[in-house]
Formats: C-alpha cells, sequence, structure tokens
C-alpha cells in the first residue's frame, strides 16, 4: 500500500525523475532540469563522436535550439573538449560554411534541437552537425535514465551530405 500522496498518484513511476523538475546529477552537484541535462548528455555524445573522428574541424559551436547553450552546460563541456565555443562566436556563410568570429578559422556547428518525451525516462532528441551546405548531418537520439544519470542508448541518422 502506497504510504504518500505521491507514491498513491504515480506508483512506481515516482521514483523516476520528473521532467521538467526532476534532478539527475548526484547529490552535491548541481542539479539542471532533466531537459538541461537530456541535452547536455547529447552534447557529450556528439564531441565523443567527433574526437574519434579527426576529419572534422578542430573548432566546434555549440547550438542549443538554434541559441548558445546555458553557461553553466558550456563550463561543463569544456571539461570534455576544451575548445568548444558557444554558436554566436562562429558566422555561417553559404560559401565559408561555419568559420570563427575572430580568426576566420573553418569550425563545425553541433547542435541539439527538439526533445520529444516518450516517457518520464526516455527521451528522443534530434541533433547533428554542420559544416558547409555540403557537409551536414541530423541524426536522432535516443536518451534514457538509467537511474543516476541520462544516457544515450542509441543514435540513428535522419539524413547526412
Amino acid at each position: 500500500m502506497p504510504n504518500t500522496p505521491e507514491e498513491k498518484r504515480d506508483g512506481p513511476a515516482s521514483l523516476l525523475p520528473r521532467h521538467p523538475t526532476a534532478s539527475v546529477r548526484p547529490r552535491g552537484q548541481s542539479s539542471p532540469a532533466p531537459g538541461e541535462a537530456v541535452y547536455e548528455e547529447v552534447f557529450r555524445y556528439q564531441l565523443d563522436q567527433l574526437m574519434a573522428d579527426h576529419s572534422h574541424p578542430s573548432r566546434s559551436y555549440l547550438a542549443l535550439q538554434g541559441h548558445d547553450p546555458s553557461p553553466a552546460v558550456m563550463d561543463r563541456l569544456r571539461t570534455l573538449a576544451p575548445w568548444v565555443q558557444p554558436l554566436s562566436q562562429c558566422r555561417v556563410s553559404a560559401r565559408d560554411g561555419v568559420t570563427d568570429r575572430k580568426t576566420g578559422a573553418a569550425g563545425l556547428i553541433v547542435e541539439v534541437g527538439s526533445l520529444h518525451w516518450l516517457h518520464e525516462a526516455a527521451v528522443d532528441v534530434v541533433g547533428g552537425c554542420y559544416e558547409t551546405p555540403w557537409q551536414a548531418a541530423a541524426r536522432c537520439y535516443r536518451v534514457e535514465y538509467d537511474g543516476e544519470r541520462w544516457i544515450v542508448t542509441s543514435a540513428s541518422n535522419l539524413w547526412e551530405i
């Protein structure tokens, strides 16, 4: 028999992180909202893939739904990849693709877009990369909560050029 009103209403699902207010970080660390934690995990996954594939430019610009990610997310991602910059630090043109605003060096936009919640512990996320009009890709990432943190469990191509 459930003991609290939340257990009566929600049953075992009440033990899962609640979106949009659940904690997804261990105690003692700042706890971003689940959406932010999911976005951050997809960025981490994408950056891991880029580091494994050395054919991309060394500078990556992160875009969260077409805007700069929060400073907190940027700070946490820089521990993984110190060269990442927010989207606002690059310029995009049809002729040159992605370039750094200060140096003009070639770069790559790594974007995380829409979330589609499947249930409290699983979400599909659309994201991808853009380098030039002839070098871009979009993917769907399945992200699941494992009881401690959000993890990308699969990635599938939506399109690639």
